[in-house]
Formats: C-alpha cells, structure tokens, sequence
C-alpha cells in the first residue's frame, strides 16, 4: 500500500495532533466493557454521488497499487461511559470497509465532511498496543514504507478487529441483516454483540503475535486504556496495555526469528525503557509518533500514574 492518509489538502494538522476520545486509567477488561454493532451506527453518506465519489477514488488507488483489498472494518460511532471507572462503558460500532476509508477520511476533501459531520465518515476503529516487558520496556516497531498509513514511522504494534471474524465479510453482507429472517446474525442479540467486543480484545493480541513473533503464552490479558484519534483524517484508535512476560531482548529475538512475523508491515522491532519512553514521546518531543499512537502513550502515561497511586491501598 502507498501512502494514501497523507495526502495534499489546505492547512493539514500535523501527524502528531492527538485529541483523546476516552481515558481509562483503571484499564478495561474484554468482560468489564460493552459493545453495541448497530446499523444505525453505520457511515451516512454525504451527498446522492456519495457512492460515486468512493468508488472513483478506489478505482484510482488500485490502478497505483493492485495489492489493495476492500476489507470490511468495525465503524467507530461514539464511546459512552459513566465515569472514567465505568464499569458501564460501551462502545458504539456500525461496518464499514477499506475502500470507504480511502474515500472519506483519507480522501483530499475529508475536512468538509467532517465540518457537516461525523457521520460521513468512515472511521474505521484500529487498535494498538502499549507491550510492557518483564524487565519495563514497551515494544515498538517501525512501519515498512508500503504500509497505508503513516509509513516509516515509529509506532506500537497494532492494526484492526475484523468483521469477517464475525462472519461480515462485505458491506453487502451486512445489509442484508437489516431485513433478513433467516440469517444467522441477530445485530441486535446479546450473542452477537458478546462476539463482536471478543473480537475486538482478540485482534489487539493477534496484532502483537503476528508483529512481534511473541508467543501468545507470553502475553497477559489486554487492557483497554482509552481512545486516541489522530486530528489528520479523523482516524481513531483503542489503546490496549498489554503485560509480557519476556524480556525486551527475548522479544527482539522473537521478532528477528519468529517464522510468522509479518515482515512486510514493519523495517525494525527494537524496545525501550518505559520511562524514558515516555519522556521522550510527551515531554521532550524527540521521538516522533503517529497523533493517533502519540495520544496512545498518554493515555498509558495515565494508566501507570492510576497504578502508581493504587500501590499503598494494595499493602
């Protein structure tokens, strides 16, 4: 993939802008959280040649790059919570796909759908994942420079949840559970919406072994932190804490080793030590990140303090 998120457009906010959607400094459980995958959470398009506009563009961008695949992808609609402790937190989700993506929020005009609204955006939910090490290193990568967005940047491991997984495989497939009486999903049943939020905890850690080569034994639970969006393209992001049990060296071996480690999403696989992580990204600005990752590290920033100021009510 091309750098397609990058595109000419007046006055674009830099890469690094951030704005944080929901902080959740206690760390979320895939059981603690709420998850409602509606057809009324879905994009609203923008105008009657709505569909005409997406389509030129995804046929421009496969001309430039026949690898290109229109996935479907969850839809963030919203995040509602009652407090930043919420055991009630629920994330509002509709289905969109790849080439929705590319056509609006990746697209030279994706500020004036913004300014008429949300909605007609694609917006796409990634994940990411802050990996802390036995020894407290977080794990980062650099993305190859054929990735779709942000190319050559440094950044955590991450990607997104799959539809598919939950047998949406197309946005055509999705729309005929609004009217059909024998499918096999109920969008609006408990059991579907029970699959949906495993496998959006699932994804973060199927990210983290296919970029890292870490054995999934290693990996503890995922943790969802808050949610960052990067200010260019509007492009929002979970943020997961993930505890391994390896040390940073043991995780640079698996990555230089590993079998399976998708060698042709990142360059390099290197670690550091948390705090000076942590400086470096917020404080001192010298280790640039994606706003949508930057973000992502306050919110683990966060995360920590919460620990932090938990440890004497554990003795």
């Amino acid at each position: 993939k091309g750098s397609l998120c990058t595109m000419a457009m007046a006055q674009p906010p830099p890469l690094d802008a951030f704005e944080l959607v929901i902080a959740l400094p206690a760390g979320l459980s895939e059981h603690e959280a709420r998850v409602e995958c509606r057809h009324e959470h879905d994009r609203q398009p923008a105008s009657e040649d709505d569909q005409r506009l997406i389509e030129g563009i995804w046929t421009e961008r496969v001309a430039r790059n026949p690898h290109l695949f229109n996935g479907t992808k969850f839809r963030f609609a919203g995040v509602d919570a009652l407090s930043s402790d919420a055991a009630a937190v629920t994330l509002r989700l509709g289905v969109t796909d790849y080439k929705s993506f590319l056509g609006t929020n990746c697209a030279e005009h994706w500020q004036r759908l913004i300014a008429t609204s949300e909605s007609h955006l694609a917006s796409p939910l990634g994940c990411a994942a802050i990996v802390e090490t036995a020894d407290a290193h977080v794990v980062l990568i650099r993305r190859s420079g054929s990735v779709g967005e942000c190319p050559n940047s440094i950044a955590m491991p991450g990607g997104h949840a799959e539809p598919e997984a939950v047998m949406v495989r197309s946005l055509e497939e999705w729309e005929t559970l609004r009217s059909s009486d024998d499918s096999t999903i109920d969008a609006s049943s408990t059991d579907w919406e029970t699959n949906v939020r495993h496998e959006i905890w699932d994804s973060v850690m199927r990210e983290v072994v296919e970029e890292t080569g870490v054995p999934r034994e290693s990996l503890q639970a995922p943790l969802c932190v808050g949610c960052s969006r990067r200010v260019l393209n509007h492009r929002p992001v979970l943020i997961f804490f993930i505890r391994c049990r390896l040390p940073g060296s043991a995780v640079v071996e698996c990555y230089t080793t590993g079998v399976g480690v998708h060698r042709d999403e990142s360059t390099e696989l290197f670690t550091m030590e948390h705090e000076a992580f942590l400086r470096q990204v917020l404080d001192e600005e010298s280790l640039p990140m994606p706003g949508c990752h930057k973000g992502g590290v306050m919110l683990y920033r966060q995360y920590l303090n919460r620990q932090q100021q938990q440890q004497p009510e554990q003795h």
